[in-house]
Order: structure tokens, then sequence, then C-alpha cells
């Protein structure tokens, strides 16, 4: 049983007594609504709403350990596999749940004989090792993927990712050794206590040649017996790593850019939003973004790039679910840019001052194009929504350094224009603040800096400008201040 309480002996009215009580409380959690939720033939504990609503960081963990299920109802009515739900659009039913059991057991495997290899030969990547019922239907008739990826150590974070996702979700994960065999087992247990991850993502495995994927003999079984520990799963999952393993491991070169170009061609719509899986998107994003990419603004636009303001937020903090709840945060100095005391460049060009002065005077639901990015940096990294025929993420880029700013310089030279949209933002969890880099960061950021003297060239014969100036000899970087940003 998924609650930790034993009932040694109560009368048949003492039974029905408590249900009726605890089906009481649970509406009122619910707000009033008809029907309980209940996804995936999971028990959903009554506070998991309530909880849901006050979504910061700490009280997110503690629902993972308490609850089992995502069920809030915008979920429910956006295709989720529920039952004892009326929902507006959905068609789903217990037979896609016990699909995603059933297809999840068997999916994750791959064949050593098949595969591809990237165009260096390093990393070999397996598509679409796990494919949701919903998919396929949903990458028919949206305009907008979500594409993401990472290690398996923060695998967790795709519960949250997806949460108020309702598009495909498209995801690549990097497998070395035992690594392998850790995301299939967890995969797998993602997707039976969670099907509101299985039922819209796509699943691909990469792995690096020097380290072929192992499998790890565990029975899954026992592991659905704790479908409210999502986390403490994983922690105990990556203990099968040994010493000898973490030796090399801690070390290697984590290549975010071959993962970014798998998660991202592996989407079949035509606009792309590419993240990293610990950015997690507010209440509504997919439903206004939808509309907004379907607007003649956007679909007359064949060069443009529309940037998602991100913003960190203290981990204490409730999550902001709209712009008046974020702008309480940043005066009261709870959420701020991303990256703004860790590497001010970042995001400096997004204007973040701009946006935020505009809301300050008005509000609207309606998406729309808050201004123009006019001060474009080489440093700029911002987090965007643009069409599939944007340029790759340049593959020599491997580990820390040079991965993401490369490539929106290259749209930036090829003649992509970026325009911030409003009131949509992203966030990441926790104040960033800097750190001392060990020593193999900083030997992969020089590799990368080496790198990018070849890429610059290539830049320049490619589209004969430099508008940057970067063939120039090297310019002496000023010291940035938000305060003064207007």
């Amino acid at each position: 049983m998924l609650l930790a309480c034993r009932v040694w002996a109560l009368s048949a009215a003492g039974i029905v007594t408590l249900t009726l009580g605890n089906i009481f409380l649970t509406m009122q959690v619910l707000n009033g609504k008809e029907e309980l939720l209940a996804c995936g033939g999971f028990s959903s504990p009554k506070a998991w709403t309530a909880a849901m609503q006050e979504g910061n960081l700490t009280n997110y963990l503690a629902i993972l350990r308490e609850a089992n299920i995502v069920t809030d109802d915008m979920l429910c009515n956006n295709k989720v596999v529920c039952k004892g739900v009326s929902t507006r659009n959905s068609t789903s039913s217990s037979s896609d749940t016990e699909y995603m059991k059933k297809s999840s057991q068997a999916a994750f495997m791959i064949d050593d004989q098949l595969g591809r290899w990237d165009n260096h030969r390093l990393y070999k990547t397996y598509d679409h090792v796990y494919t949701g019922p919903n998919y396929r239907t949903l990458s028919s008739s949206a305009v907008v993927c979500l594409a993401t990826q990472t290690s398996v150590d923060r695998l967790y974070w795709l519960i949250q990712a997806a949460r108020h996702w309702s598009e495909p979700v498209s995801i690549a994960v990097f497998t070395p050794d035992i690594e392998y065999g850790i995301a299939r087992i967890y995969f797998q247990y993602l997707m039976a206590c969670f099907p509101l991850i299985g039922d819209r993502v796509t699943v691909h495995f990469t792995y690096p040649k020097e380290h072929p994927p192992l499998q790890l003999q565990l029975n899954i079984q026992d592991l659905l017996k704790l479908c409210d520990k999502p986390v403490t799963v994983l922690r105990e999952l990556l203990h099968h790593r040994d010493y000898k393993m973490m030796a090399w491991r801690e070390r290697m070169a984590y290549p975010q850019n071959v993962l970014r170009n798998v998660a991202r061609k592996n989407c079949n719509t035509e606009w792309v939003f590419l993240i990293d899986v610990d950015i997690v998107a507010i209440p509504n994003f997919s439903r206004q973004l939808n509309d907004f990419l379907r607007t003649s603004t956007a679909r007359g636009c064949a060069k443009c790039a529309f940037v998602i303001p991100t913003y960190e937020v203290d981990e204490k903090a409730q999550m902001p679910r709209n712009v008046t709840a974020l702008l309480q945060l940043v005066r009261s100095n709870k959420a701020r840019p991303f990256h703004q005391k860790v590497f001010v460049h970042n995001q400096y060009a997004t204007n973040f001052s701009l946006w935020q002065s505009q809301h300050n005077r008005s509000a609207t639901d309606t998406v729309t194009v808050s201004h123009k990015v006019t001060n474009f940096e080489f440093f700029y990294e911002p987090f965007y929504v643009s069409r599939d025929s944007a340029p790759p993420h340049d593959e020599r880029f491997v580990g820390y350094g040079f991965t993401r700013n490369t490539q929106v310089y290259e749209m930036f030279v090829s003649g992509y224009e970026f325009f911030v949209l409003s009131p949509l933002f992203t966030l990441h969890w926790g104040m960033q603040v800097k750190k001392s880099r060990p020593q193999w960061r900083e030997t992969q950021n020089n590799k990368n800096r080496k790198r990018f003297e070849g890429f610059k060239k290539e830049i320049l014969g490619r589209y004969q400008k430099d508008p940057l100036g970067m063939m120039k000899p090297k310019r002496k970087i000023i010291k940035k201040s938000w305060k003064n940003k207007s």
C-alpha cells in the first residue's frame, strides 16, 4: 500500500464515516470540484492540489515524498490520463495508463547494432527509445514542442518541467555506463507512477563511445511501491555508480550541444522551445504560447526568435503564477533575472527593466511582443522559441563554456532578430551565486575557448559578416549594472 497507515479494526459504520470525511475534505481542497481527481489508478492525497498551488521548491520536494501523481485540473483537461474527471478535450482512458505501464516495461531498450553516431563519432544516440501514447497525436496538431536535455542525476526535474506543458516533449538523456541502466529503470518508474509525463513525451539516449551502456538488474515492482518518493528513488538508484566510475564520471565533459540537437531534431513541430530540464514554465504557458505562434506576428516572420524572460526564485518563496506575483518577489529580493549574480552578460540583453516597467503600467494575459533586443552581445544566451530551421548547436563545444551563446551568436549573424515576449516567463528554483570553479571545469572552458577561434572564422566565411567585430583584437569587457538598464 502507498500509505504507511494500517487500519487494524474498524466497524462498518466507522469505515463509512471515515470515507465520507475524506471525500468531503478532498472536495474542499479541490475548491468545490464535483469529482475527485484520480489519475493513473493511484489515489490522490487530499493535500496535493492545495500544496501545488503554493508550489515553492521546498513544498514541491515535500509533495513528491507524500503524493504520487500530478492531478491538477488543468493538466487533466489537457489529455493527461485521468479517471473520474470530466474533461473538455481528453479522450484518454485507463487503457492509456495500462498502455504506458506495459510499453514502458519493454521500452528504453537499445540494440548496439543500431543507433547513430554524431559527426565526430564520439557519441552514439538512440532516438525514440520511448514514445508516449499521445505524442504522435499532439505532434500532428501542435505548433510548438518542448525540447530539453539532462544527465541522469537530474531526471526528477522532468516532473516539474512537464507540469504546465500540455504539448509534446522531447528529452535527450546522457547515459554512459551504468547510468543507462539507471535511466531505463527510473523512466519505467516515472511512466508507471506519473502517467502525466509518459503521456506526451518521447525519450532519447546518448552515450560516449568509451563508456558504452550497461544494464542494471532490478525488480521494477519494488520501486512501484514507492510512487510517493521519486527523489528518494533516484538517489538510491544513483548509488549503483561505484567509486571507480565516479573517478572519471565527475570530470567527464557533458555533451550539452549534442543532446540539445538530439532533443530538438526529434521534435516534429514547426516551432521548438529549447530549455534546460530545471527551467520551469508557469501555468497556462503552453496554451498562451501556442495562441501567439498562430498569430500573424509570429507566422509572418521567417527569422524571429521569441525570448522568454527567465528569473531565479528563492527556493523558499511561493511559485509566482503570473507577472504580478513575480514582480512582488522581485521587489522583495526573492526573485531576480537568471544568472544576474553569476554572469551578467548571460541574460543582460533581454532588458528585464523594460519588461518589468511595462507590466507595472498594464497587465494582460494575451501574449504580445514586449520589445526587440537591440543591444545584442556575444555572451547572450536566452531561452527562446524559434522555428526548427534555426542553426543547430555546434557540437565541437563539449562541457562548460561557449555551448549556448555560440549558437545564439550564429543566429544573430545569419539575420535572426530577437523579440522579448510578454507576459510569459520561466523560472529557475534557487538564487544562484558565484562559486569557485573546480579545475576540471576551468580546463573544459579553456578548451572550448580555443575551439572558438576556429568557430568564429567559419562563421565569418559562412556569412561574410562580423557584426560584433569578433575577428578584431579582443575587447575589454565592461562591467554591467542592472540598475542602470533602461
